[in-house]
């Protein structure tokens, strides 16, 4: 019987460049203080007026992580409704203590859906051994990300693949029918929030259900709107 492998892992919805003078220290803080062998980003951008680099580059000019990716989502030219001066890139980011490769994964975008959303879907080679990660950000509404859930199960359903990041499901537990043949959900390790303006939860780890949570937490540092989860896993 192979040895199971214990890594940590989080995930964070960066909330943009949004205070980002105040956060960025906050961030970084708070990151070094976790220490997790991978992190996933969700809202990740580069936005010109704020600096040249995107938000990933800029976290691991202090992280130093050896293994880092972006994968652009979608291009933004209007915020609320009003024209940019320049196009802003918007996607996902991951930082690795493992190499690793990136696929990425279009999803369907509805008609009346200002964004396009993606899977990052992510190859880790962790002591030999390879495993699958896929970072998501699904759309802003019940409808939208209730189609993007169904349809990622549908993408991955072949593959043994880890699901993580901000899903935009307020209760990942009314689901449990379509994945819990595949998936332990962190909502049923633990009770938690992590987007306080709503004392909800919209961000998530569901993980193959051969692979165990040995621990979790939502940790509440005020470096976003969302608080970053993390926990670890042996795989």
């Amino acid at each position: 019987m192979k040895e199971k492998r214990m890594i940590k892992i989080a995930s964070l919805n960066l909330w943009r460049f949004n205070e980002w003078e105040r956060r960025l220290p906050l961030i970084v803080e708070s990151i070094k203080k976790v220490n997790p062998d991978i992190i996933f980003f969700q809202e990740m951008q580069t936005d010109i007026s704020f600096d040249k680099r995107n938000q990933l580059d800029i976290l691991n000019s202090f992280l130093k992580y050896p293994h880092q990716m972006f994968t652009l989502a979608d291009i933004k030219t209007k915020r609320k409704g009003v024209p940019l001066s320049h196009p802003v890139d918007h996607g996902l980011g991951v930082l690795s203590k493992f190499e690793f490769s990136t696929d990425k994964i279009m999803l369907t975008k509805a008609e009346d859906d200002k964004e396009q959303r993606i899977l990052q879907v992510n190859n880790f080679n962790i002591d030999g051994q390879n495993f699958n990660l896929a970072n998501i950000h699904f759309s802003n509404s019940d409808k939208w990300a209730e189609a993007h859930f169904k349809e990622t199960l549908d993408i991955l359903k072949d593959k043994k693949t880890g699901i993580i990041g901000d899903f935009n499901i307020k209760d990942i537990k009314k689901y449990r029918e379509l994945f819990e043949k595949v998936y332990i959900s962190s909502a049923d390790f633990k009770d938690y929030v992590s987007y306080p303006e709503d004392n909800l939860s919209y961000d998530y780890m569901l993980i193959p259900n051969d692979y165990i949570f040995d621990d979790f937490e939502c940790i509440d540092a005020n470096i976003s709107d969302h608080r970053m989860i993390v926990a670890e896993i042996s795989m």
